[in-house]
């Protein structure tokens, strides 16, 4: 009898549902956020982008052209504040498990220490540590609003936007929350990967320089600089390399990134230290238009592996300038690489590590490998 009372109260339970559900209408789906800089001195502002669940097509028959999002951009003294401020304008509360990307401003950063601005945001549950952070010149507002061509929501468009880091070297890494939390508490500089707007479309755009002194905005890697970085950081699953007409003979001549890696030597000469990078790059022949031109002919190889050899220690010899002598600031991390291969150097000169930095010298080896080259010019 007992057997048969439980039995009989767990189903009561079961058919009951989900009694705290609460209809998608009801909820403010927040799939964006966006930290700006205030008006008045001191003051923050945070655009939050709500789901309007009416005008999703494929949900409601929502009017063709109608946004599915609407932003709702409020001023504060802290993001906390302005959350719950959000109901002077909204009844609906906003709910951030859904969260697809974060937005700051380089201005913002600039003017605020980063583990302040995010501080709400990783200790709150509510919010996960896996979204994407992305950093901006413009005003996070004005990215926030831009209509997204190939997505719904500009939430989503800007979370794509590092997924294609395997296709081109000009696409930094994507950065979750959580990593930034963990760089600040290893008390590292690090990058946020950049976007911009370009003729109304959100477009990815180089990397700010956050600083390990004091966590604020420093500097901004163009677009350029990033294949430098991602060879520095033994980031090579993929992209391309163009040579010119001026690094190559019958030019341009694409390279497709098949792989590869970069180690690192840190030696100790005295007091001075030397860092050796040793990149070695495997590439495919994708493209030529010198269409006349005898691949197997004794020679060309190697001429184009040296331009590619060229080009790539350029690039990292401008991002290793940019950091040592431009921002004096390794946001690099190559003080792991003198942790782990030289303890004993490290545990003396750990705590100066900030003024020997910019002195150190660098020594670049580069060597690329064409490993095939496609399915035409076959013998």
């Amino acid at each position: 009898m007992p057997n048969k009372v439980i039995i009989s109260v767990f189903s009561l339970l079961l058919l009951t549902g989900c009694w705290d559900s609460k209809e998608i209408e009801d909820i403010g789906v927040i799939l964006a956020i966006g930290l700006d800089t205030g008006e008045k001195e001191n003051e923050v502002t945070m655009t939050n982008q709500y789901v309007d669940p009416g005008k999703i097509p494929s949900l409601q028959g929502g009017e063709p052209g109608g946004k599915p999002f609407q932003n709702l951009t409020v001023s504060g003294t802290t993001f906390l504040e302005i959350i719950r401020d959000n109901s002077f304008e909204s009844n609906r509360p906003p709910n951030y498990t859904h969260l697809k990307s974060i937005v700051l401003s380089s201005s913002l950063l600039k003017r605020e220490r980063a583990d302040e601005v995010i501080d709400l945001f990783v200790r709150d549950h509510e919010f996960r540590r896996t979204t994407p952070v992305f950093i901006t010149k413009e005003r996070v507002r004005d990215v926030l609003d831009i209509e997204p061509t190939k997505e719904l929501f500009p939430a989503i468009q800007i979370k794509d936007l590092n997924e294609n880091s395997f296709k081109n070297l000009y696409i930094p890494e994507q950065l979750q929350i959580g990593d930034m939390s963990k760089y600040i508490s290893q008390e590292q500089s690090f990058l946020i990967p950049g976007m911009k707007i370009e003729e109304y479309l959100i477009k990815s755009d180089g990397a700010g320089i956050i600083s390990k002194e004091n966590f604020q905005f420093v500097g901004w890697l163009e677009k350029e600089d990033i294949a430098g970085v991602r060879f520095i950081l033994n980031d090579l699953d993929g992209g391309y390399i163009n040579l010119t007409k001026k690094e190559i003979s019958d030019g341009p001549v694409s390279l497709e990134v098949k792989g590869g890696s970069t180690t690192y030597n840190p030696t100790i000469t005295g007091e001075s230290i030397m860092m050796e990078f040793n990149v070695r790059v495997n590439v495919s022949l994708a493209e030529d238009w010198g269409n006349k031109r005898d691949h197997f002919k004794k020679g060309w190889k190697k001429e184009v592996e040296k331009a590619s050899n060229d080009q790539i220690e350029q690039a990292v010899q401008t991002v290793l300038t940019k950091a040592q002598q431009e921002y004096k600031t390794d946001f690099l991390n190559l003080s792991n690489w003198v942790r782990i291969h030289q303890p004993d150097y490290w545990k003396k000169n750990e705590k100066r590590w900030d003024n020997i930095f910019p002195e150190m010298q660098t020594k670049i080896n580069v060597k690329t490998k064409i490993t095939d080259f496609g399915t035409q010019n076959l013998k």
